[in-house]
């Protein structure tokens, strides 16, 4: 990645791989060190759920008022930029990263043909389908993210479950590398596994749970979901499902889920401390609380799950559901 940044002329980059493989976490370390060799930075993140829940002219304008320091800028067409805009922007070398992009037409909308911005800049594309890079990047600019070795995967492991504690991390080494053998080194399940498996104080319990895991293909994303869902208490499961269908996407901090379920009659510092350390969510050093999209997706499976009739589950996602709910006027209550 250090390697595709040095090229003088304006540069699209794909970070491309499967879900959990880590394309996220490469790309904001690599925004975080190079960010200040740029007269401005932008990482949007999110693209493919911002732009089903806001549309192309929201996304537009949150990029382009960060980039030309704007707060008011008005942009009300879906394609190109205003003219003195587009002739600014010309002239400022960009770092910007566009994360968990699905979609070719939200690339050229959003940055159009790498013309907009001036001599230098870098635009940082992840995605999970290599096709969406096709029209904007060259193969050579393509970083194929791939599955860690064992050893790096072992280290990793061992860090998120055991942390400091040396002398359990040494007893419980052959369990360890069974684990991460079947895991087969994408680090999405590494961190779910490793922060659920690293409250367990029994041995037995760790080959119990050994044994579950090789009935299930690491490819049934779900199923693996599903296990961490299932050792959650009755309020853990309700605040994870909340945030999945309610609040992720919104950088809602701390304090204001607080008080948008000041109603429920337990801890809910309890609660996100227990989902934070089994790796369910993430709380930043600012306070938002989010959720890798694995989780989400899959929570919203564990919903729909609940009942075939949208009427009769408790929370409602797709906009189809709650038409034909708010239509028939079935409500669950």
């Amino acid at each position: 990645m250090k390697s595709l940044l040095q090229i003088s002329h304006v540069r699209a980059i794909g970070i491309w791989g499967m879900s959990g493989i880590g394309k996220t976490t490469i790309a904001k370390e690599v925004y975080n060190m190079s960010c200040s060799k740029y007269d401005r930075c932008n990482f949007m993140a999110n693209v493919r759920e911002e732009w089903e829940r806001h549309g192309l002219i929201y996304l537009k304008k949150k990029l382009f008022s960060n980039l030309l320091e704007e707060p008011d800028l008005k942009i009300d067409i879906p394609h190109g930029l205003p003219h003195r805009d587009a002739a600014r922007l010309r002239g400022m070398k960009v770092l910007v990263v566009l994360d968990d992009v699905s979609d070719q037409k939200q690339l050229y909308d959003l940055i159009g043909k790498l013309d907009w911005f001036g001599n230098g800049s870098r635009i940082i594309i992840t995605t999970r389908d290599r096709q969406v890079l096709s029209r904007m990047v060259v193969d050579n600019d393509i970083y194929e993210v791939k599955e860690l070795d064992f050893d790096d995967f072992f280290r990793l492991f061992n860090s998120i479950a055991f942390e400091q504690n040396h002398s359990r991390q040494m007893e419980y080494i052959e369990l360890s590398k069974r684990m991460v053998k079947h895991v087969k080194g994408i680090p999405f399940f590494l961190k779910l596994l490793g922060g659920r498996l690293g409250v367990l104080k029994d041995k037995e319990i760790w080959e119990n749970q050994l044994k579950s895991y090789k009935k299930i293909s690491i490819k049934n994303i779900h199923n693996i979901v599903k296990l961490s869902y299932n050792d959650l208490d009755r309020h853990e499961k309700n605040i994870l499902l909340d945030i999945a269908c309610f609040f992720d996407g919104l950088h809602l901090n701390l304090d204001d889920i607080k008080l948008l379920v000041k109603d429920h009659d337990y801890s809910l510092d309890d609660e996100v401390d227990s989902l934070k350390n089994k790796a369910l969510i993430t709380v930043s050093p600012d306070n938002v609380v989010s959720m890798h999209s694995i989780i989400q997706e899959n929570a919203w499976e564990i919903v729909r799950e609940e009942s075939i009739d949208p009427g009769n589950r408790s929370r409602l996602v797709d906009h189809d559901d709650i038409y034909q709910v708010l239509k028939n006027n079935k409500v669950w209550i």
